[in-house]
């Protein structure tokens, strides 16, 4: 199966920004798939709304395809739900449910033969990819990483630098996150807000065109 894995070190990093990119480029090819883990019963929900997924969750998991809650405005799968992917799922686990839901997901809700592009670290670890794209705010602290950050970021084919911000002054943040990426800089690459196809660094676009025409 193509899998292409979007990965971040923490909320706010740009994930769904790179996700809409690829889809501007590649539009129609891909099933779209946010994958969330639940580690508590009071863990923090982000989209703040009793019938988000998260609040969906009975037992080990839930597979979410109701187009009401993922098409909500104003949240991450509102914009990619409307961003031309073939399907948008959201699938929301506890740790020791992710077999299960992947068994049901890769054999009930994806189509053989569909590409999937997929959003979440702990799926990495269950679902390999073939292509892993790394994404990072550099004017968030490093602090705010989660603790397998690292790895992913060596693990990553590619690590696009996300300079946007909200406008305060972070350089601080900036600096430090920027010597931690010196380590791989030769796969690090400026991203954007505009189609992959249309950035100045094009190898990640080239590196999806070409698993796209791999045959399964």
């Amino acid at each position: 199966m193509r899998a292409i894995s979007v990965a971040s070190p923490c909320n706010g990093s740009g994930k769904t920004s790179l996700i809409l990119a690829i889809l501007k480029a590649f539009p129609n090819t891909f099933a779209v798939t946010k994958f969330t883990t639940i580690y508590g019963d009071e863990q923090f929900c982000p989209a703040k709304d009793q019938d988000c997924a998260c609040h969906r969750l009975r037992g080990d998991y839930t597979i979410c395809t109701d187009e009401t809650v993922l098409s909500q405005p104003d949240t991450d799968t509102g914009r990619i739900w409307r961003g031309g992917g073939l399907k948008t799922f959201w699938c929301v686990s506890r740790p020791e449910g992710y077999p299960g839901m992947l068994e049901e997901f890769l054999h009930q809700h994806l189509k053989p033969g569909v590409p999937l592009l997929m959003e979440g670290t702990t799926i990495a670890r269950h679902l390999r990819p073939q292509l892993r794209l790394f994404i990072v705010n550099p004017f968030l602290p490093e602090s705010w990483w989660k603790g397998d950050s690292e790895e992913f970021l060596l693990a990553a084919d590619y690590v696009i630098v996300n300079r946007h911000s909200d406008g305060s002054d972070k350089a601080t943040d900036a600096r430090s996150t920027l010597r931690t990426l010196d380590a791989v800089r030769e796969k690090c690459l400026e991203g954007s807000l505009d189609s992959l196809d249309r950035w100045k660094d094009v190898r990640p676009y080239r590196a999806i065109a070409d698993l796209l025409c791999e045959n399964e």
